[in-house]
């Protein structure tokens, strides 16, 4: 592996002629990831599920299309992730999705927690990423995003505030560096045309090492102070953010069209096709959550449609 980068290596796992990938997608389930074990015992569970993801050309027309296609549960589409861990009474409340290298790792949006998954529903707890910087509150960090970069592993949080706006940089020994990212996110509200009054919510990046560039889909895009209400129904963006290394360029793209409900918690590039995406797209409104997968190329087509997976909120999506 010394010779590639893991970033290129996770890119170039499959080549330009597959047709046919594997699906890792998992829940966020907040409040409803308690449960009680057999021996009495209080966990916080999630839901690793499995799907088909097949990419088809039309002959006459050369339009490509992808289309899912799940994995019974019976046949190991469906699987429970059991942590112990918690924070305030909260736990398990995996947002993103990563391959580093051979290991399928999660991180806890609650308590900072970085796990790997073994034997598909064994968690292996790796790192606590602790807020901000890491040194001044003892609080989880809001993990809400993560991509590989080189041989490093980046997780971002929404940006926010202040807090949010620091990243966290992973080896592949789990050694861990902290940086503020407070100018990146800066001018990427700025590129939005976001004022001081509004705020943008980041959940979904990767960053694309043939472009050299950073893609951001902000789930949320507002331009007026957060108001819960409106931000559930109203706030959703379609809009895909196309920044270079070191964030002076920055160019945004429509992808499809705004349904303002839904935002975009997870995408990723596709291996062997990476000017192709694939994405989940979720909806929180009060106790009403939904999840969609959809599929776009960098160009700003949509490859699929919103699609339905199930009702409820999942915000990690990688291909194994």
């Amino acid at each position: 592996m010394s010779h590639s980068q893991a970033d290129l290596a996770r890119l170039e796992r499959y080549g330009p002629e597959t047709r046919e990938y594997t699906l890792a997608i998992i829940t966020d389930e907040d409040h409803a990831s308690q449960v009680e074990l057999e021996d009495g015992q209080i966990a916080w569970q999630s839901t690793l599920r499995y799907d088909r993801l097949y990419r088809e050309q039309d002959s006459t027309t050369g339009k490509i299309r992808y289309r899912m296609e799940e994995i019974p549960p019976e046949e190991g589409g469906e699987h429970q992730l059991i942590s112990l861990i918690a924070e305030g009474g909260r736990g398990a409340e995996f947002s993103e999705l990563v391959l580093f290298g051979q290991r399928l790792i999660t991180f806890d949006d609650r308590t900072g927690l970085v796990c790997e998954i073994r034997n598909q529903n064994q968690l292996v707890p790796r790192h606590i990423l602790m807020t901000g910087s890491g040194d001044e509150v003892f609080k989880g960090f809001k993990s809400e995003w993560a991509t590989l970069k080189g041989d490093e592993m980046v997780v971002g949080s929404h940006g926010k505030n202040a807090r949010e706006e620091w990243i966290k940089i992973l080896d592949r020994n789990y050694g861990l560096r902290s940086r503020n990212w407070h100018r990146n996110y800066q001018r990427m509200r700025e590129a939005l045309g976001i004022g001081e009054q509004g705020y943008v919510t980041h959940e979904a990046a990767e960053w694309h090492p043939y472009r050299n560039c950073w893609l951001f889909f902000p789930r949320k895009i507002s331009r007026t102070p957060f108001d819960e209400a409106v931000d559930e129904r109203e706030r959703g963006g379609n809009t895909l953010i196309m920044a270079s290394a070191d964030f002076t360029q920055i160019k945004t793209l429509e992808v499809g069209p705004i349904t303002p409900e839904r935002g975009v918690s997870s995408f990723k590039l596709i291996p062997g096709r990476p000017d192709e995406c694939i994405g989940l797209k979720s909806v929180e409104i009060g106790d009403h959550t939904e999840t969609y997968l959809f599929c776009f190329d960098l160009q700003g087509n949509v490859l699929q449609e919103d699609t339905l997976i199930g009702r409820y909120k999942c915000e990690g999506v990688e291909i194994l």
